[in-house]
């Protein structure tokens, strides 16, 4: 039968062998086929879909199978508070991304921000590095929207992700300019803070084998010199673009987090700090110049 309970129990199984999450994956898939939340598909297991809906269904049933990611199947992925929109342009925002929007919004102390947001009398200030779909940026924009933030990427394609994602979701707080790192800037501007989720992974990471993330832009996820490169690039310009005692943040590989604080030592930066993620896994490292 063509129930949702029965269309459900069939999707699990299939993608058992190749995900970690089957049971979500088939949820997210038959709710973007039929239109509904979740809550729908545990209140009428028993409803049958139509023909069309179940054609619609087995097409996406098959490219799952082929390990194309929900979230480019759908369109849209849950970061923060928000509903993004993703396709083959931008990263899927992951779970542990949202440490560096914590971070900032919660636990984040050295820019000395008084219960308005402020940094003395000025507004404050953000700049993120490689955008993609916008997440990082517009949750920040969504959780303060006195903060003025820029948000650069290097592909006019994920900028328009981007922009949608900043229209849809009602947030005018953030400027989205194409730029590779810093070269769309002049060395007049400046930021009280930079955060970036840049490539950092080894051109032969293992990670990469993975046939999700080969659906993903290559371009946004590895970095030369064992996946450093775009990260010392990023730290070695930075500098001219803080405000004094303005901070850098960069989201990294769970195993780079001695070597990102070796890079930032070498380059001048203090008060060198990292932090770990829910698993305890060094995710993000922050410092400041002075």
């Amino acid at each position: 039968m063509k129930n949702i309970k029965n269309l459900l129990e069939q999707a699990v199984t299939q993608f058992a062998a190749l995900s970690k999450t089957p049971r979500l994956d088939a949820e997210l898939l038959l709710c973007y086929v039929l239109k509904k939340e979740r809550l729908y598909l545990f209140s009428y297991p028993e409803k049958i879909v139509s023909d069309a809906e179940y054609q619609q269904w087995q097409m996406l049933v098959e490219k799952r199978l082929l390990q194309i990611p929900v979230a480019y199947l759908i369109g849209q992925k849950s970061f923060w508070s928000l509903e993004l929109r993703v396709n083959e342009h931008t990263l899927i925002p992951r779970p542990e991304t949202e440490l560096l929007v914590e971070i900032i919004l919660e636990k984040f102390s050295v820019l000395k921000l008084d219960a308005a947001g402020r940094r003395g009398n000025e507004v404050v200030t953000i700049l993120d590095l490689g955008t993609g779909s916008g997440a990082i940026a517009l949750a920040l924009g969504k959780e303060n929207p006195h903060w003025q933030i820029t948000a650069v990427d290097f592909s006019h394609e994920a900028l328009k992700i981007a922009e949608l994602n900043a229209k849809q979701n009602n947030i005018n707080n953030v400027e989205f300019i194409q730029s590779n790192w810093f070269s769309a800037f002049s060395s007049n501007q400046c930021w009280d803070l930079i955060v970036s989720n840049p490539p950092y992974l080894d051109e032969n990471d293992p990670h990469l084998l993975n046939e999700e993330i080969r659906h993903e832009p290559r371009s946004a996820l590895v970095a030369k010199k064992n996946g450093l490169s775009d990260i010392e690039k990023i730290m070695i310009e930075a500098r001219s673009y803080l405000k004094p005692e303005g901070a850098l943040l960069f989201e990294h590989g769970c195993a780079q987090g001695g070597a990102v604080r070796e890079l930032f030592s070498l380059y001048g930066y203090q008060s060198v700090v990292t932090l770990t993620d829910l698993a305890g896994l060094e995710r993000v490292t922050q410092a400041v110049v002075v």
